[in-house]
C-alpha cells in the first residue's frame, strides 16, 4: 500500500506529512508541462511541499535560482526536507512569507504558481485546507495578479493551472492588469472526458499572434495506459513511465 504522506520520483523524494496540498497528477503534469524556456531566475509562489521548484530544477540545462515561498511554517518543513535531500538544494531558497506583503525587490524570468482556487464556496475548518485550497482567503485572484506583476519584468513568463472556469476569471483580472495569454495547455481525464484543468503562459508582451493552445489526456482510455504525450512529459520523473 502507498504510503500517502511519501511520493517518490525517480531522482527525488516528496514527504507531505505536513502539507494541505499533496503530490497529484495536476501537479505533476504542472511541473512537467511549463516550460522554463531560458529562464535563470524563477518563483515559485505557494510552493508547498517544493515539487514544483524540484521538477524545474531537474528540468533545467542551465543553472538556476528557484525562490519558493509559501504562507505556511509547518509546509515548508516539508519542502526544506524534500529539497536538501537533492542535487538541487543549493539552486533552491525557501521563503516563508505571504507574496501579497513580501519584501522582496528582485524580478523574475519565470513564475509558476498553482494557486488556491476555490471561489466564494464553503470553507472547511481545518485552517491549513482553507488556506491552500480557497483563494478567497489565502490569496484573492486580482491580488495575485499584481503581486506577479510586480516581480515581473517585459520578458516574464508565469504560469498559473487552475480549473477551466476559474482560470476564465484569472485571465479577465491578468489583462486588465496588462498581461496576455501566451500558450494555454489544457488537461483532460481522456480526450472524451471535459476539461478539468488548464494552465496559461502570461507575459507583458503582447502576442503577434493568437494564443497557441493543446489538449492534453492523461490516460488513453479510463483505467488504461497514459497517453503518449503525457508519458513522455512525465517519464523523466515518475518511476514507471
Amino acid at each position: 500500500m502507498r504510503n500517502p504522506h511519501r511520493f517518490d520520483f525517480k531522482f527525488f523524494t516528496v514527504h507531505q506529512s505536513r502539507s494541505a496540498m499533496k503530490v497529484c497528477t495536476d501537479s505533476c503534469a504542472f511541473g512537467a508541462f511549463a516550460d522554463i524556456h531560458h529562464a535563470r531566475t524563477i518563483l515559485d509562489i505557494g510552493t508547498g511541499t517544493g515539487l514544483l521548484s524540484l521538477m524545474l530544477a531537474q528540468k533545467a540545462e542551465h543553472e538556476v535560482h528557484i525562490d519558493a515561498i509559501d504562507i505556511d511554517e509547518e509546509t515548508l518543513c516539508d519542502a526544506r526536507q524534500n529539497i536538501m535531500a537533492t542535487p538541487w538544494g543549493h539552486s533552491i531558497t525557501l521563503h516563508h512569507a505571504d507574496i501579497l506583503n513580501w519584501n522582496h525587490e528582485a524580478v523574475y524570468d519565470m513564475i509558476i504558481c498553482n494557486p488556491p482556487f476555490h471561489v466564494r464556496s464553503t470553507i472547511p475548518h481545518l485552517p491549513k485546507e482553507a488556506m491552500a485550497f480557497h483563494a478567497d482567503l489565502a490569496l484573492p485572484f486580482k491580488e495575485l495578479v499584481h503581486a506577479i506583476k510586480k516581480k515581473s519584468h517585459e520578458s516574464t513568463y508565469t504560469w498559473i493551472l487552475l480549473p477551466p472556469k476559474e482560470m476564465e476569471e484569472f485571465i479577465d483580472h491578468a489583462y486588465h492588469a496588462g498581461f496576455y495569454v501566451q500558450q494555454s495547455i489544457c488537461f483532460r481525464d481522456t480526450m472524451q472526458h471535459p476539461i478539468i484543468r488548464r494552465m496559461c503562459a502570461f507575459s507583458l508582451m503582447q502576442p503577434i499572434d493568437a494564443a497557441e493552445e493543446c489538449h492534453i489526456a492523461y490516460r488513453e482510455y479510463i483505467g488504461g495506459p497514459h497517453s503518449e504525450e503525457f508519458s513522455k512529459r512525465l517519464s523523466p520523473f515518475y518511476l514507471f513511465l
